[in-house]
């Protein structure tokens, strides 16, 4: 079944069904149902705010049940089953050294590339990174991570002009945007700049 069937088929439930499978480490195009979503929203086939709502869901669900399996499986089990979908132990070793370094940076970039959100998700489980904080930074960056690829599926089927008719529209929701982006840049530039007033103090000790 096609991303585009699978829509048609099941609506808004397909949406949060394909995000959440990814995650359970079965390949799946999860960018490419966001893209498809947004060119049904143009033409009517979905309604854009609950869209954005069960598309942010879906991925957030999918990364606290990557996060869920990672705490109780833990590593052993995890590289066992893992390594059918290159989640060996080479990768996963790469993975957390860089993930206790950038954890913060991570978790939000690291959405917008395939294969490494779901990485990241079983790492931070694994690590027993604390769930409010993993919570709150995914289900963010799962927002932004959404948005961002149903506007690029809602411009293949329309001009961006009348996308940003959209924005001018509905300013809150534009603006509200902004502002989670924004925060999320403060965050990211807070936990570098603590990080190395850490680092000054280490080598001053």
């Amino acid at each position: 079944m096609s991303p585009s069937q699978l829509l048609q088929h099941y609506g808004y439930i397909g949406v949060v069904i394909a995000l959440i499978l990814e995650f359970l480490l079965i390949p799946f195009p999860a960018e490419t149902i966001l893209v498809v979503s947004g060119v049904m929203w143009h033409k009517g086939l979905f309604h854009l705010i609950p869209l954005l709502i069960v598309a942010t869901l879906g991925s957030w669900g999918g990364s606290l049940l990557g996060y869920s399996l990672g705490r109780l499986l833990g590593r052993p089990v995890i590289v066992r089953y893992g390594r059918y979908v290159k989640l060996d132990e080479k990768n996963l070793l790469k993975a957390e050294t860089a993930f206790r370094q950038y954890s913060v940076l991570i978790l939000g970039i690291g959405r917008f590339i395939a294969g490494i959100r779901v990485l990241i998700a079983y790492v931070a489980g694994i690590n027993k990174m604390s769930i409010g904080l993993y919570g709150v930074i995914t289900l963010v960056s799962a927002a932004i991570w959404a948005t961002a690829f149903i506007l690029l599926g809602a411009t293949i089927g329309t001009e961006w002009h009348v996308v940003s008719m959209w924005i001018l529209m509905h300013k809150f929701l534009s603006g509200l945007f902004l502002v989670i982006l924004l925060a999320v840049l403060f965050f990211w530039l807070r936990r570098k700049r603590l990080a190395k007033q850490r680092e000054r103090g280490e080598h001053a000790s």
